[in-house]
C-alpha cells in the first residue's frame, strides 16, 4: 500500500470521509478540467483510485517547457518525451470527443517547426470533435502553413486562439459553432483568406486581430459583439453588419505614424475613417489607445466626429504626451458615465502641455479613475482640473499618488492642490489611494 492509500485508509478509520475520491469518474473529470494537464497527471500518484482518471479527462493543456528538466541541456530528448506523451494522450481519446486542446511554444529557438507533426496533431484533435483550440508557436518566418485546411470546416469548434502561425488558403469555410476567434501574429496568404475565414463564422461574437500586416481587413460578422483591433500596419478596416457590436478595443493608426501625418487631402483615407467611425458609433464600451485617438483628432479637423450616443464606458491608454485629443473625443460622447485613464509613460518635463478650450461640459460623467500614480506634474493636475471643473454630476474620482518619488511633505502639497481645485459637482468624492 502506498503512502497516499495509507492516508486515505487512515482517514476512513478515523471517521473522516474522502468524498472526492468517492465521486464517479465523470464528475472527477469535470473537476480536473480546471487543472493543466501536467497537474492532472500528477494526481495519478494520489492512490489507485486516481491512477487512471487523468486518461479520461477530455482536455490537453501543455507547454513545451513542461517536459524540460532543470539543468537538462538535451532539448531533443525533452521534445521527444513531449511528442510521445501527446501522441499517447490523443490515442487514449480515439473515438471520443475532446473538449479542449492547448499547446504553446511547440518549437525551441534553434529549430524549424515540424509541420508534419503539427498537421498530424491538428488533424487528430479535429477528428476528435474538439471545441476549443489554443495553439501558439514562433513560426512567423516559415513560408509553409502549420495549420491544416481541415480547421476551416470543423463543425464543433467554438473558440480558436492562434499565435505566430502561418495559415493555408481556405477554399471553403464553414465554422457554424465558432463564437471566439483570436489571431495574433498570424500570417495569411492574402487579405481574401482572412476575409473568407471571418465571413464563414456565422455565430462569431468575439474577434481579436493583433499584429496583422496585410493591406486591408474586411469584417463581416453580423453577430459580433466584441472586437479587438491592434494592427498598426494595416491601412484599411471595413466593418460590415455591425449592428450587434457592443465593445471595441482599438490600437490602430491606419498605416499612419500619428495624427500629425493625417492628410486632409487624402480623400480615400478620409472616406475609410469616416466609414469606420460610422460602423462603431453605436457601441457602449470603448478601449482605445492614444495613437488611435490622435488619428481621430486629426480627422476631426476636417470632418466632425459622429456622436457616440450609446457610449457609457471609455478606457484610454496614453503611451505618449498627446493629451489635447482627449477633450475633443469626450465632446462626442454625450452619455458617457465611466472614464478610465491609463498613463503608460512619463511626460516630458521640457515641453509645455495645454488642453485647448473651450472645454465641453461632461454632463453625464459619474465615475473617473486615473490608474497610473500621479507625480504632481503640471499636465496631470490640468487633467484632474478639467474633470472636476466640468463634471456636474460626478460621483467619484479615484487617484493614486506615486510611491517613493516624493517625501511626505511633497505629497501633502499635492493633496492640498487637489483639495483647492473647484468642483462643479457638489456630491463628488475624490479618493486618493
Amino acid at each position: 500500500m502506498d503512502e497516499a492509500e495509507e492516508v486515505r485508509v487512515g482517514a476512513k478509520q478515523s471517521g473522516e470521509v474522502d468524498r472526492i475520491s468517492d465521486l464517479p469518474d465523470s464528475l472527477l473529470c469535470q473537476v480536473l478540467l480546471f487543472l493543466r494537464t501536467k497537474d492532472v497527471v500528477k494526481c495519478s500518484v494520489l492512490s489507485r483510485r486516481w491512477r487512471d482518471v487523468w486518461k479520461c479527462v477530455p482536455r490537453l493543456h501543455l507547454d513545451d517547457y513542461d517536459f524540460y528538466e532543470r539543468g537538462n541541456v538535451d532539448s531533443q530528448s525533452s521534445m521527444d518525451n513531449c511528442v510521445r506523451f501527446v501522441d499517447r494522450f490523443l490515442g487514449l481519446h480515439s473515438g471520443l470527443c475532446l473538449e479542449s486542446f492547448r499547446f504553446n511554444s511547440l518549437i525551441d529557438w534553434d529549430r524549424e517547426p515540424d509541420n508534419a507533426l503539427i498537421w498530424r496533431w491538428m488533424n487528430t484533435v479535429l477528428q476528435l470533435k474538439v471545441k476549443h483550440i489554443d495553439y501558439s508557436q514562433d513560426a512567423r518566418d516559415s513560408d509553409e502553413p502549420q495549420i491544416p485546411p481541415a480547421i476551416y470546416t470543423c463543425q464543433t469548434l467554438e473558440s480558436l486562439d492562434l499565435f505566430g502561425v502561418t495559415m493555408s488558403s481556405p477554399e471553403f469555410v464553414s465554422l457554424p459553432s465558432l463564437r471566439v476567434l483570436k489571431l495574433c501574429c498570424v500570417i495569411f496568404p492574402d487579405d481574401l483568406a482572412l476575409e473568407t475565414l471571418i465571413s464563414g463564422c456565422k455565430a462569431l461574437e468575439t474577434l481579436n486581430i493583433t499584429h496583422y500586416q496585410k493591406d486591408s481587413v474586411v469584417i463581416d460578422a453580423p453577430r459580433l459583439k466584441f472586437l479587438m483591433l491592434h494592427a498598426a500596419r494595416t491601412a484599411s478596416f471595413i466593418i460590415k453588419n455591425s449592428g450587434s457590436l457592443v465593445k471595441v478595443d482599438l490600437d490602430i493608426v491606419f498605416s499612419l505614424s500619428g495624427g500629425s501625418n493625417f492628410d486632409p487631402a487624402d480623400v480615400p483615407k478620409r472616406n475609410m475613417i469616416r466609414n469606420f467611425l460610422g460602423s462603431i458609433y453605436l457601441v457602449k464600451d470603448v478601449i482605445i489607445s492614444s495613437r488611435t485617438l490622435e488619428v481621430f483628432y486629426g480627422y476631426s479637423r476636417c470632418e466632425p466626429l459622429p456622436l457616440f450616443c450609446n457610449l457609457s464606458s471609455l478606457n484610454v491608454f496614453f503611451t505618449h504626451d498627446s493629451w489635447e485629443m482627449l477633450p475633443n473625443f469626450l465632446h462626442s460622447c454625450p452619455n458617457l458615465k465611466s472614464l478610465i485613464v491609463n498613463l503608460r509613460t512619463r511626460l516630458d518635463p521640457g515641453r509645455i502641455y495645454m488642453i485647448p478650450g473651450p472645454w465641453c461640459v461632461l454632463s453625464s460623467l459619474e465615475y473617473v479613475r486615473i490608474m497610473s500614480p500621479l507625480k504632481g506634474e503640471e499636465m496631470e493636475m490640468k487633467l484632474v482640473s478639467y474633470i472636476l471643473e466640468n463634471s456636474p454630476i460626478l460621483k467619484k474620482l479615484t487617484l493614486t499618488l506615486s510611491v517613493g518619488c516624493f517625501r511626505k511633505k511633497e505629497k501633502s502639497v499635492i493633496l492640498m492642490e487637489l483639495i483647492a481645485i473647484p468642483r462643479l459637482s457638489t456630491s463628488c468624492r475624490v479618493i486618493v489611494l
